[in-house]
């Protein structure tokens, strides 16, 4: 194998696929990438046995070949040399890595080793652009449960059904979900799933290093979910079992109903949260008719905390308790510049949303202090 490559496009890819290799694993081979010749062009590979991706890289491919090398070595070397240009040369199982005056010789392991990453491009649910998709694993990724107690909590609920695209998480504490119009040319029959969230994470990091126009086309077997774009393929396995039925809890209703500069309220919600530490993070949340909202923390060892922010309120006044984190990691998701806090009193959900985004709904269970 020879082939030359744009130090950019190379150190891109890695950066790529680099996130999901695998660092703990018992085989050595999964802590390396495999690089390989493939119709014209060099495919990056890595895989953590939950997780494959293939990344497609132009170059100047002079003869055909393949290799893994360790991940973490090749790429710091690859972000280290000089030059725009990268010329990668097979000999046995060593591959020889020139840029300008430098050159550098790394051990790797036969291709053959490397786990057989599955071709599944034949049953396709729907399609999205990557922005869009993007966008909405951001906004409910982080309400999953972080924990694999309860497997299918650890996981997004995804339900493709028609012109709508569904994410849905839950830690039972917290929802979020996020609906998206796949649009009317879309016609797609009714698919249900559930992708482990730490998977998914990763997913919407890469997809932030793409076009935000690239369409995203996504294919489905059995086990596995294929996500694939100009040039990437990521799979990965699914979580087996029944997610709960959690359109129950969204409330259909409120007594109380606010409309609030996010970036004031987040601040807010964040200062209250400095002295809320020793009391499980617990702030409360008091909605005045007259158009405020009333921010309180207080802990016994350190103090308390009051904050008065201006609202559009509609309703009675209100009040509940909340974990101030979890108001905190939907305001950071939320892109748009006002939300709308809903509450029913002390011991009913709050909802939270953007006022712009009909299709997202953020649901937070009340503390009982």
């Amino acid at each position: 194998m020879k082939i030359t490559i744009l130090k950019e496009n190379l150190s891109k890819g890695l950066n790529i696929i680099g996130r999901i290799v695998s660092t703990r694993g018992s085989l050595e081979v999964l802590s390396n990438i495999l690089i390989k010749t493939e119709k014209g062009r060099v495919c990056l590979s890595a895989t953590n046995l939950e997780v494959g991706i293939n990344y497609m890289v132009g170059a100047k491919v002079e003869s055909d070949g393949a290799i893994t090398v360790p991940a973490r070595l090749f790429s710091e070397l690859i972000n280290s040399l000089p030059g725009e240009k990268v010329t990668l040369e097979l000999e046995g199982d060593t591959l020889r890595i020139k840029s300008d005056n430098y050159q550098s010789n790394i051990k790797g392991i036969s291709a053959d080793e490397f786990p057989l990453i599955p071709e599944i491009k034949t049953n396709k649910v729907c399609a999205i652009k990557s922005v869009v998709l993007k966008d909405a694993i951001n906004l409910v990724v982080f309400a999953a449960a972080t924990d694999d107690t309860r497997p299918v909590l650890a996981g997004v609920y995804i339900k493709i059904d028609g012109q709508k695209l569904t994410l849905a998480t839950t830690d039972s504490y917290r929802l979020a979900e996020k609906i998206v119009d796949l649009g009317a040319s879309a016609k797609t029959k009714k698919t249900e799933l559930i992708i482990p969230a730490k998977t998914l994470l990763e997913l919407g990091r890469i997809l932030g290093e793409l076009a935000e126009e690239e369409t995203v086309n996504i294919y489905l077997s059995e086990n596995q979910i294929l996500f694939e774009a100009n040039g990437l393929d990521f799979i990965s396995r699914l979580i087996e079992g029944q997610f709960p039925n959690y359109k129950q809890i969204i409330p259909e209703s409120s007594d109380t109903k606010s409309k609030v500069a996010k970036e004031e309220f987040l601040s807010a919600v964040k200062i209250a949260s400095l002295f809320a530490r020793e009391n499980a993070n617990s702030i409360k949340v008091s909605v005045k008719s007259k158009g405020e909202i009333i921010i309180d923390s207080q802990g016994s060892q350190i103090g308390d905390n009051k904050a008065k922010i201006r609202a559009n309120v509609t309703g009675k006044d209100g009040e509940a308790s909340f974990n101030g984190k979890y108001i905190i990691d939907a305001l950071n998701a939320i892109r748009e510049p006002e939300i709308s806090l809903e509450i029913s009193g002390k011991l009913n959900p709050g909802v939270i949303n953007s006022t712009k985004d009909k299709g997202y709904i953020y649901i937070i269970m009340p503390l009982r202090n």
